[in-house]
């Protein structure tokens, strides 16, 4: 069995006192480097510290300071114009306007009395030798024109009523104005020379769909079978709707004249990319009661 001796503690403690001795009584050496003061900092004070070149503004900062606040109040502008000219606009014209219910209206499109046959106005009608003449640049469809002097013109429609949607509206109507039909506030615009009520031709209406009245705004509920009435000159014209589709704003050839009566009505959709298209065929028409 080997014997191992067992260490010298007395000794190592010796060695350490005389080391620790010789350390205090050497002179003390100047260092090379001047040493930093020690700094006690709270935890907040440490961070703004460490921040500091980064927190740092510049003409860079501020000036885009200056262009984030100008954008906020561009920003404040535009919905103040808009909600004043949209939601307020359309709220104070139906405080101004009488109440009606569309539902009497359209009740009221029933059969007339016999009494009343004898103080309306003829069933108009024209012939194609029989159709006014205008300016080519007044309109983007026109209808056909004959080189024979108008005689007899059928009145330009006053109002337009759908039951399905709830509508009752009067009718305006609207021109090319540098180059875009124009589009009636508050009320259906019928388009400028394109065929009236109850003639053979393509009758055209346009409304807002978002704002001014939006009086098309439920147009894309109807479809197929709905009724639709038109009203013109003491008498009213029952359309049925045939179809419905959407085009984009250059298809114009939904404003091309057909060989038959038809109401065509059109609004913007799909946030204003295409046109909504409800084409509707003439069933009948009736004086309008009372009128």
């Amino acid at each position: 069995m080997a014997f191992q001796p067992r260490p010298n503690r007395t000794s190592n403690t010796q060695d350490a006192l005389e080391l620790l001795q010789a350390l205090i009584e050497a002179p003390p050496t100047s260092p090379v480097v001047r040493l930093q003061p020690i700094v006690l900092r709270s935890a907040v004070e440490h961070r703004r510290h460490a921040l500091s070149r980064y927190m740092l503004r510049t003409w860079v900062d501020r000036l885009l300071r200056h262009a984030e606040q100008l954008l906020m109040l561009i920003t404040c502008v535009i919905f103040v114009l808009w909600f004043a000219d949209g939601p307020v606009r359309d709220w104070l014209h139906e405080r101004q306007q009488p109440l009606h219910s569309s539902a009497q209206a359209i009740a009221a499109a029933a059969e007339p009395p016999a009494d009343l046959l004898d103080h309306v106005v003829p069933l108009p009608y024209t012939t194609q030798d029989m159709e006014r003449t205008a300016p080519e640049s007044d309109f983007l469809a026109p209808r056909q024109r004959g080189s024979v002097a108008p005689v007899l013109v059928a009145p330009q429609p006053t109002r337009l009523l759908i039951p399905a949607i709830g509508l009752d509206t009067p009718i305006k109507e609207v021109f090319i104005v540098d180059g875009a039909w124009e589009v009636a506030d508050y009320a259906a615009g019928y388009l400028h020379n394109t065929a009236l009520p109850g003639e053979k031709g393509n009758a055209v209406l346009a409304g807002h769909a978002g704002m001014r009245g939006a009086v098309f705004r439920d147009l894309g509920a109807l479809g197929p079978g709905a009724d639709i009435y038109a009203d013109a000159a003491g008498w009213r014209y029952h359309y049925r709707v045939r179809e419905t589709h959407s085009v984009l704003p250059t298809q114009i050839d939904v404003l091309t004249p057909t060989d038959t009566p038809v109401l065509t009505l059109l609004t913007c959709t799909n946030w204003d990319t295409q046109r909504l298209v409800v084409v509707a065929d003439l069933v009948d028409s009736k004086p309008i009661p009372g009128a």
